[in-house]
Parts: C-alpha cells; structure tokens; sequence
C-alpha cells in the first residue's frame, strides 16, 4: 500500500511540475482584434430610439510585463466602433430617420492570469476619448406637386469617458489564443444630450490575440 501511495504521489507532482513547465507566463507586445454586439442605454435621455442592438468591433495593441508567474500587466492603446442605435417613423405629412453612433480611442491597463489547461482569465480598463455623432434626416410629403424635401440634422460630441472589461480564454500556443469578453463603455455626449449623464454601452463578443514572444 505504502509503495501504491508514493507512487501516486510522485504521479501527482510529475503531472503538476510538467504543468507549471507547459503554463509558463510570458512578457511582450501584443496585438488583438475583437467584435461583438453592442447594446446602448439611453434611459435619462428623452428619444424615439426604438433600436438599441448592433455589432461593435475594435483593435487594440499593446505589452504586458510579468508581476508573478501566472499573472501579468501591462498598458494597451486601441480603437473601438460601438455600432449605431436607430429610430425611424412615417407620417402623414413626413417621415424621419434617426441614428445616434459612437465611438472611442482608449488607453489603459490589462491583466492576464494563465490558469490550468490553457485558459485564460484577462481583465482591463483605462480611459476613453468617445466622439459620438447624432443625424437626422427628415423627409416632406407634398403630394399636390410631388415634392419631397428633405432636411438633414446633425450633431458631433467630443467627450472624455472610461471603459472596463473581462474575459475568459483559451490559448492555444504562447502566441495565439481567443477570449470570450465582455466589455462596458462610460461615454458622455454632452453636446448632444445636454447633460452630464453617462451613455451607457455594453459589448458581448469575442477577441482574438496574438502575442510577439
């Protein structure tokens, strides 16, 4: 019994030394694309906006530094289009076509946890410059001449925000590896709505890196 029992053991710490060799957390650059579906919140501020989903997509690049085997830091600088809320309605006498778009240059930190197996836990937040843009675009039905003007409004935004993120991974080498994400961004759009209230967009997607090591 006492031989089975060590010899469980040295298994055990085999298998875990031979882990610890295969899960070694690397430092470098790196550079990554993400894209998903966005959802706005617009609750504070009085609009027609009946459609609130669409599809956001990103760039980042960046380079993490190891702090303690598993886990890393680092800095990350991208870009991110968080889609479009859209309204439209006809009437009698007209008819109008709203969009409302944002989008945002971040900077900020991000952390990488290298569990068992290959996957990942990552993390990250910082700072974001959001430029969001209102239109308009309204059409007159005159149907004694069969005219139809046209009028066209729009309203530009230059703000300062945050945003925050989390992900679950899996990499499938030193180099390579995708993340399931979820990532929230605090915009304003103060020359838009009039106020100091932060829009609120949430993106669900999926992000994929890849690491010069």
């Amino acid at each position: 019994m006492q031989k089975v029992l060590l010899s469980a053991a040295a298994t055990a710490a085999f298998s875990l030394t031979s882990f610890s060799a295969a899960a070694v957390t690397q430092q470098g650059a790196f550079i990554g694309i993400n894209g998903g579906s966005s959802h706005y919140s617009l609750n504070h501020y009085n609009t027609n906006f009946n459609d609130y989903n669409d599809t956001a997509f990103g760039a980042v690049a960046g380079y993490r530094w190891v702090v303690d085997r598993p886990f890393a830091l680092g800095v990350e600088a991208g870009y991110v289009d968080l889609g479009q809320l859209k309204a439209g309605q006809g009437y009698i006498s007209y008819s109008y076509e709203d969009k409302y778009k944002g989008q945002a240059l971040l900077l900020g930190v991000n952390g990488k946890w290298d569990l068992p197996h290959g996957f990942t836990i990552t993390a990250r937040g910082g700072f974001a410059h959001s430029r969001t843009k209102l239109g308009e675009r309204v059409t007159y039905n005159n149907y004694y001449n069969n005219t139809y003007p046209t009028d066209h409004y729009h309203e530009t935004s230059n703000d300062n925000g945050f945003y925050a993120g989390v992900g679950f991974g899996y990499d499938f080498s030193e180099n390579i590896g995708v993340t399931l994400t979820y990532d929230y961004y605090g915009l304003k759009a103060h020359d838009i709505t009039g106020d100091h209230h932060t829009i609120d967009v949430g993106v669900t997607g999926a992000a994929l890196e890849y690491r010069f090591w």
